[in-house]
């Protein structure tokens, strides 16, 4: 039987994720070193926090502000932040290939990066029907958590589903509650096992 949705991860898999340029680009707008921005925002728990929804986009451009001294409004913190993430072309083409079927992100990502998406990166989110981000769903991969909700806010089982990350663990945990899982390489390998699937 068919899937309902295909849940694609964001960076990884729809687009490659570069996180030394978001902390190049913030160390230079703040005049500090990619390596203090690693240590204030990652070591720190503030992005675990943040792509928890714990804090809003307005929380977060205010930290920035006050941990790293970042000069701009909120639109440059978003460019900065969007700097990390490269859409992949050939997964995007795949995206669109599974149509008619629903299709969503399902992402561990923050809010700041939610309400830029659509404006700075919108090859990427006009492709999916809807942007699960950890942030909506109050939990990360591979906590079960957020795959239930992903489901919920689809209205769809486990067994009508298909998800693709490049994380063993996460892929794991989707198929330990039933959800066809697809372990990402490259979008060679992706086309092979969608097209399988999808004869089924």
């Amino acid at each position: 039987m068919q899937p309902k949705v295909i849940f694609f991860d964001l960076g990884g898999v729809v687009c490659r994720f570069h996180r030394e340029r978001r902390l190049a680009a913030l160390g230079a707008a703040c005049g500090t070193t990619p390596e203090q921005v690693e240590s204030a925002l990652y070591a720190s728990g503030f992005i675990s926090r943040w792509d928890l929804g714990l804090d809003s986009p307005s929380e977060i451009h205010r930290t920035i502000r006050e941990k790293l001294g970042f000069p701009g409004d909120m639109r440059a913190l978003q460019e900065v932040w969007c700097r990390a993430f490269e859409p992949d072309p050939e997964v995007l083409r795949l995206a669109d290939t599974v149509r008619p079927l629903r299709t969503a992100l399902l992402t561990d990502n923050d809010p700041l990066l939610l309400d830029a998406l659509p404006d700075l990166l919108p090859k990427v989110a006009s492709r999916f029907d809807d942007l699960l981000f950890s942030c909506r769903l109050g939990a990360t991969k591979p906590d079960s958590a957020a795959f239930i909700h992903a489901l919920d806010i689809m209205g769809v089982a486990p067994e009508d589903s298909v998800f693709i990350d490049d994380k063993a663990v996460n892929v794991s945990a989707a198929r330990e509650l039933g959800i066809a899982a697809i372990h990402f390489r490259d979008a060679i390998g992706l086309g092979a096992a969608l097209e399988a699937l999808l004869l089924q």
